[in-house]
């Protein structure tokens, strides 16, 4: 999250198998059946990835009615970038229900924090190397929301961040027309230069599919299977050590202010990277990441 990261995180990774380079590592599991409103338009979807050499091998569908905890874990103890939410466990934060999962953001004081928001990570429980992750997403849309979809190395508690890893999938500011990618690793973390914005073709309000694929030679983006950026191994070692080689978790959030917010804004006022016009549109509706559904496609 283009991010100086608190590398306090959970430990006992009770899931994690062993790994090598070109082998796809997941903890076991499939999710249920596909979270689309068309069935038979998503077999011919599944039958297409397939013969491209793609397998799906987990997913959460959030057909249910409540957080797969087999999946996911809230996070309520993270506060950097001075980003201006606390995450909390409450259902007004964090729901699953009518097939999507809810992350929303809301102008409710708490711990000394002006919003409340959710985050989920999969650490422990879902980690995966050399494959493709993907998840349809519909966002919020409004100056200093911070909605993401990223991965984390799973050795962050051993060697601390950056040197962990840390692979951008989806980021957004508020911007309604684009958003945006990142390696973070040793010696390009932070401002990285291994970034790129992303365009999509209707607004970011719509649910879109953001996609990585990384391999031992490189990682790429999509948007809705359109190739928005390839970056190469021989790239990244420009700047420091190439991190992934190893399983990564999946994470799900959306921050509120902060200083990637703030960098493209300029609010100051009322809060960091949040301008008045946010805490109206907040204060009025809160605003909410809604998440359909995430893959992860092993290459047969």
């Amino acid at each position: 999250m283009n991010m100086i990261f608190n590398s306090k995180r959970q430990s006992g990774f009770k899931h994690l198998v062993a790994w090598g380079l070109g082998t796809l590592l997941a903890a076991s599991g499939c999710g249920g059946e596909a979270g689309q409103p068309n069935d038979e338009v998503e077999t011919v979807t599944q039958e297409a990835q397939t013969r491209a050499g793609w397998v799906q091998i987990w997913s959460d569908e959030f057909n249910g009615t409540s957080v797969d905890t087999s999946n996911w874990s809230y996070v309520t103890n993270i506060h950097v970038n001075n980003e201006q939410q606390q995450y909390t466990t409450s259902s007004q934060n964090v729901s699953v229900n009518n097939g999507t999962l809810k992350i929303t953001a809301r102008l409710q004081s708490n711990n000394g924090y002006p919003f409340t928001s959710g985050r989920l990570e999969s650490a422990g429980k879902r980690q995966f190397g050399h494959t493709r992750i993907e998840a349809r997403i519909k966002l919020p849309v409004g100056a200093g929301l911070w909605p993401a979809f990223w991965l984390l190395g799973n050795d962050i508690n051993s060697v601390g961040w950056p040197a962990c890893g840390e692979l951008d999938i989806m980021e957004n500011v508020g911007y309604s027309n684009w958003v945006s990618g990142a390696l973070h690793g040793p010696g390009y973390s932070g401002n990285t230069p291994i970034n790129g914005r992303f365009y999509p073709n209707s607004s970011v309000s719509n649910f879109h599919v953001y996609r990585a694929e990384f391999s031992p030679t490189d990682v790429k983006w999509y948007i809705d299977d359109v190739l928005v950026k390839t970056t190469l191994k021989s790239e990244v070692t420009r700047y420091g050590a190439w991190v992934y080689d190893k399983p990564f978790y999946i994470i799900l959030n959306l921050a509120v202010g902060g200083s990637y917010p703030q960098g493209q804004n300029g609010a100051t006022s009322p809060y960091p990277g949040v301008p008045q016009s946010t805490v109206d549109l907040i204060r009025n509706t809160p605003q909410t990441m809604e998440v359909d559904w995430v893959r992860v496609y092993q290459w047969r």
